[in-house]
C-alpha cells in the first residue's frame, strides 16, 4: 500500500503537465542513441585507423586555475549556484570544466557545493516569499495535495527529481520552498540525488584529459539512463492516462450516447 502511494506521488510529480519533456520524446531519445553510436564508431576509426587524438592538454588550464587560488574556487561555486536559480545557464559545461581544472574527486566536490548552495538558496527564497502566493496560484486543493504529497514522500520525491536524466528539475527547488517540507529534509535528499549526474559528467570532463575513452564510457552511461528513464516515463504515463475511450466507426463515443 505505502509502495502504491509513493508511485503515485511520483507520478503525479511528472505527468501533471501536458507535454512530454523534450529529451524523454522518442525521436529525441532515437536521435540521442543514433549520435551516440556513430561518435563511438568514428573515434574508433579516427585512433585506430588515422591515428587522431582527441585528448586535452588541460595544464594550461589547470594552471590558470590554480593561479587564481581560492577565489577561483569561490567564483566557480557561486556561478555552479547561479545555474540553479537562473534556468538559461546551463549545467554540463560547467561539470565539465570542473573535471578538466580540478580532477574528479575536487570537481566533484566543488560543484556539488555550488549546487547545494543554489538549492538553498531556491528553496529559501521560494520559502520566503512564495509560499502565501501558492494556494493562489495553483488552487487550495492542489496546494493541500502538493503539501499532501510532499509530507507523505518526505524527501524521495526530491530524490528522483534530482536523479532522473533527460529532464530539467531545478525547479524542484523552488517548488519545494513553497511546500510544507523542512528545509533539512529537502537539503539532505537534493544532495543525494545531485551527486551521481554531477560526479559522472564530471568525471566526463577528467576523461578529456586523461583518456578519452573514459569520457565516451560516461556517456554511454548517460544515454543508458535517458533510455531507462525515457522507458520508465512513456510506461507509466500510458497508465497515468488511463484507458483511450473506444470510439465506435462512426466516430460517436458510444459511452457518450447511454447518458
Amino acid at each position: 500500500m505505502h509502495d502504491e502511494e509513493t508511485q503515485e506521488h511520483l507520478d503525479e510529480v511528472m505527468f501533471e503537465g501536458p507535454e512530454t519533456p523534450w529529451l524523454l520524446r522518442k525521436p529525441v531519445v532515437g536521435g540521442v542513441v543514433a549520435v551516440f553510436a556513430v561518435t563511438v564508431v568514428l573515434y574508433f576509426l579516427a585512433t585506430q585507423f588515422w591515428g587522431v587524438s582527441f585528448k586535452i592538454d588541460a595544464e594550461p588550464f589547470r594552471d590558470w586555475v590554480e593561479a587564481r587560488g581560492a577565489l577561483g574556487v569561490v567564483v566557480f561555486i557561486l556561478v555552479m549556484a547561479a545555474s540553479v536559480l537562473f534556468a538559461p545557464i546551463p549545467n554540463i559545461p560547467i561539470f565539465i570544466a570542473a573535471g578538466l581544472a580540478w580532477g574528479p574527486v575536487l570537481g566533484t566536490i566543488y560543484c556539488m557545493a555550488g549546487l547545494t548552495l543554489g538549492s538553498a538558496a531556491a528553496f529559501g527564497i521560494a520559502r520566503r516569499f512564495g509560499r502565501k502566493f501558492l494556494p493562489r496560484l495553483i488552487g487550495e486543493k492542489a496546494a493541500a495535495r502538493l503539501d499532501h504529497m510532499v509530507d507523505t514522500m518526505g524527501g524521495r520525491v526530491v530524490f528522483w527529481t534530482r536523479i532522473m536524466p533527460g529532464v530539467n528539475f531545478d525547479w524542484i527547488s523552488f517548488v519545494a520552498g513553497m511546500t510544507s517540507v523542512r528545509f533539512r529534509v529537502f537539503i539532505f535528499y537534493s544532495f543525494l540525488g545531485m551527486i551521481p549526474p554531477c560526479a559522472t559528467t564530471v568525471v566526463m570532463g577528467d576523461g578529456l584529459n586523461r583518456d578519452p575513452r573514459i569520457t565516451l564510457a560516461m556517456g554511454g552511461l548517460w544515454v543508458t539512463a535517458i533510455l531507462a528513464t525515457a522507458a520508465y516515463f512513456w510506461t507509466r504515463r500510458k497508465h497515468w492516462a488511463g484507458p483511450v475511450p473506444v470510439i465506435a466507426e462512426s466516430g460517436v463515443n458510444p459511452e457518450a450516447e447511454l447518458g
